[in-house]
């Protein structure tokens, strides 16, 4: 996982505004190795600083994931999540019941994906899979409270 300044420095790089707020978005950010909500990270940049909106906030989130810094993770309560991104590509299981996020490792997907998309001669981009269920832990407390 990458760390503010070499966030900071990749949005530089790339010739995207360093503005204050922004950088402070990001330092919030960078050492998260959990998954929040837009609206969590809001209230946590209300506690932290002034003057930032909540705009911005939601506007940094979606830089942030164009360009694959973050993960956009569908929560199954309609609500987006985010999680920094380990340096390579990869796909997620999350639990609907502890919102736990854990990375997949998934070589024979990626190939069936890039198959499938060179057969419809379509030209892939960038995908996502996430897998939603139950982690064991959840499940074991469904079924003690049966």
């Amino acid at each position: 996982m990458a760390d503010a300044t070499q966030i900071i420095d990749r949005l530089a790089k790339e010739g995207h505004r360093l503005t204050t707020p922004r950088q402070a978005i990001i330092k919030l950010v960078a050492p998260r190795q959990d998954h929040f909500s837009a609206q969590e990270l809001w209230d946590e940049v209300r506690a932290s600083y002034t003057g930032i909106g909540r705009a911005t906030v939601f506007r940094t989130l979606d830089l942030l994931t164009e360009l694959g810094v973050l993960n956009r993770i569908h929560a199954g309560d309609g609500c987006h999540r985010y999680t920094v991104c380990e340096t390579t590509h990869h796909h997620h299981m999350m639990c609907v019941g502890c919102g736990t996020v854990i990375p997949l490792e998934a070589a024979g997907i990626e190939a069936q994906i890039r198959r499938m998309a060179a057969d419809a001669g379509f030209d892939l981009m960038t995908h996502h899979l996430e897998l939603v269920g139950r982690c064991a832990a959840c499940r074991a407390l469904l079924d003690r409270s049966s």
